[in-house]
């Protein structure tokens, strides 16, 4: 299991900014209405020493080893590809909304220009082509990037399946946070 492909976000908490240029390129190259997010930017405030810090987490879908749209939706508009990535079949969809509600992360929209479901596919028509995602090439200070997950957190003993605002749990999201710091 720790050597089959698992494509995931991997994030550097740390050097976040805070500044949702991946938002902002996520959103012009799907093209996506004003209100309708696939990628979101939250800030936490976390103690550090005597100090409150701003500590940020960029999100989209997590592309689950168990995810529960998949398992609800009743039209089956839901499919794992070979490498891990969750992909939406817009055009199977029925509106039903389940999966907005199954979803912990709150990574799956209506649209509202056609009421069906949408989320982040991790631009799969540019990973592909071999290239990285909007947001990953959108990112200003270079602390997103995707991967095989299942090596990353084999192979870098500063990678976590936890970081501030995120965790690990029963869809088994893959994203991984790189942490240097204590």
């Amino acid at each position: 299991m720790d050597n089959q492909l698992q494509r995931g976000f991997v994030f550097r908490q740390e050097n976040c900014v805070g500044c949702q240029a991946c938002t902002i390129a996520c959103q012009i190259h799907n093209e996506l209405p004003e209100n309708v997010r696939f990628r979101k930017v939250d800030r936490f405030e976390v103690k550090r020493g005597d100090d409150e810090v701003d500590v940020w987490l960029t999100h989209s879908c997590m592309h689950c080893g168990n995810p529960a749209c998949l398992m609800v939706c009743p039209s089956g508009a839901f499919t794992t590809r070979s490498d891990g990535l969750v992909v939406l079949d817009r055009e199977r969809c029925t509106s039903c909304g389940l999966c907005v509600s199954a979803c912990p992360y709150d990574a799956i929209a209506v649209d509202p220009r056609d009421g069906r479901a949408a989320k982040c596919n991790m631009c799969v028509e540019l990973i592909d082509q071999g290239q990285q995602p909007a947001c990953v090439t959108g990112c200003t200070v270079g602390c997103l990037t995707t991967d095989n997950i299942n090596q990353v957190l084999k192979g870098n003993v500063h990678a976590s399946k936890a970081g501030v605002g995120y965790h690990d749990n029963l869809t088994k999201p893959n994203m991984v946070i790189i942490k240097e710091r204590v």
